[in-house]
């Protein structure tokens, strides 16, 4: 039998047995393979990185050019790199908070600078050639459904705390069903929560909700539920959950004092009629009117302190007392619509502390505001109805539990 031995590459060769082409008998050319390995002396070390990526966000009080020579680029750079970037980014709009990349050659010469705006915007920077390159770009976003749930304990925000920015998904509920709820009175512990809400994600991370699709909310045994439908929410019959009037002029509040005719008045020592709705909020917290209409005063009332009236149809008006400031371009005759900021909660005139001292006439007599009967915005249209009754099939069935999306991280439920 013959044999074969060679030396390759550091390895010993050896070959199996094989047939030979045309051989007679039990005539075979043997191979055998053998390997013997035979280690390095010194590993390869991993060739350095090209660059040097510093990563942080913007101090408290801080500039771009004190950002950029803080990352150690020289400050002759940094202020030309902040005239270059002025006409396509107003710099006095830099946010302590917001987060920034710099990318740095060995050399230490600037490679890219990126400057967080907000979720949908960044400032970046760029070397090109022998110049460098300044432009705001619009973030490219992957979108997921999802289904959030959530128990109410406390308050909308609390339920919805555990999810990544929950506040803005309870502010959203908050307008969807602002006609029918007020989150600052109707809302009790058991109160549960369910939504099919779009995820938008960049570079695998999360950023923010889009629209919510569809809403559930269980309040006091009773069940409401929106649908989103050519940018606006109806319920499943296709009636619009917007109305007239909505039942709270502040988002996420607690009373502190209802309409009552006979109330103890803090400073003044005696009782006297409450003919409205105390709403205590920090000093700042916005505004905003109930329903569309038309700004009959704005300004200094006595008592009342800074104060602005409303009128609106069927003979109805409201007030709203004590602000801390009123917005800009409110002022007699201005056009309103509902849910414009009028102005903050504050504590002028007779107030004890922040609070909103709202007030709702009929034909002039004080009316409580809290027990206001309001029309519904026009149902979808009929041609409409069968398109409304068909999109929505899936999210009834996600509402009510029996149907999952493969959905983000986020998914799941809060308590």
């Amino acid at each position: 039998m013959g044999m074969f031995k060679g030396r390759t590459g550091g390895l010993w060769l050896l070959a199996a047995a094989l047939p030979v082409a045309g051989a007679t008998g039990a005539a075979m050319l043997a191979w055998q393979f053998q390997i013997e390995s035979i280690p390095l002396k010194d590993p390869i070390p991993p060739a350095p990185p090209d660059v040097m990526v510093i990563e942080g966000t913007i101090q408290k009080r801080s500039t771009l050019v004190e950002t950029l020579v803080d990352s150690d680029l020289p400050s002759t750079l940094a202020n030309q790199l902040a005239e270059l970037v002025r006409p396509v980014f107003d710099l006095r709009k830099i946010r302590s908070g917001n987060s920034f990349k710099l990318e740095r050659e060995l050399d230490g010469a600037l490679r890219t600078f990126e400057y967080r705006i907000d979720d949908e915007r960044v400032l970046r920077i760029e070397k090109q050639a022998e110049r460098y390159e300044a432009k705001v770009e619009t973030l490219e976003f992957e979108t997921q459904e999802a289904v959030v749930t959530a128990e109410i304990t406390t308050s909308l925000f609390e339920a919805l705390g555990d999810y990544p920015k929950g506040e803005f998904l309870a502010l959203d509920l908050d307008q969807i069903f602002a006609s029918d709820i007020d989150f600052n009175s109707d809302i009790q512990k058991g109160d549960q929560v369910r939504l099919v809400v779009t995820q938008q994600y960049h570079d695998g991370a999360f950023v923010k909700y889009g629209k919510i699709l569809a809403a559930q909310l269980v309040n006091a045994g009773k069940t409401y539920r929106a649908f989103l439908f050519r940018d606006a929410y109806y319920d499943e019959n296709g009636n619009a959950t917007k109305r007239a009037f909505l039942k709270s002029p502040l988002e996420f509040t607690r009373i502190s004092s209802r309409f009552t005719y006979r109330r103890m008045h803090p400073i003044l020592g005696s009782a006297r009629p409450h003919l409205a709705v105390d709403y205590a909020a920090p000093t700042g917290t916005p505004v905003r009117a109930v329903a569309n209409g038309t700004v009959t005063f704005a300004g200094w009332s006595g008592g009342y302190g800074r104060l602005v009236q409303i009128r609106h149809a069927s003979g109805l008006a409201t007030g709203y007392a004590h602000l801390s400031s009123i917005a800009p371009g409110i002022r007699p005759g201005r056009a309103i619509k509902q849910g414009d900021r009028i102005g903050a909660v504050g504590a002028t005139g007779l107030a004890t502390g922040p609070h909103l001292h709202f007030m709702m006439t009929r034909g002039g007599k004080p009316i409580n505001p809290l027990s206001i009967k309001s029309e519904p915005a026009p149902p979808i249209d009929v041609k409409l109805k069968p398109e409304f009754l068909s999109q929505i099939a899936a999210r009834r069935d996600q509402l009510a539990g029996g149907v999952q999306f493969a959905s983000g991280p986020l998914a799941g439920t809060a308590r």
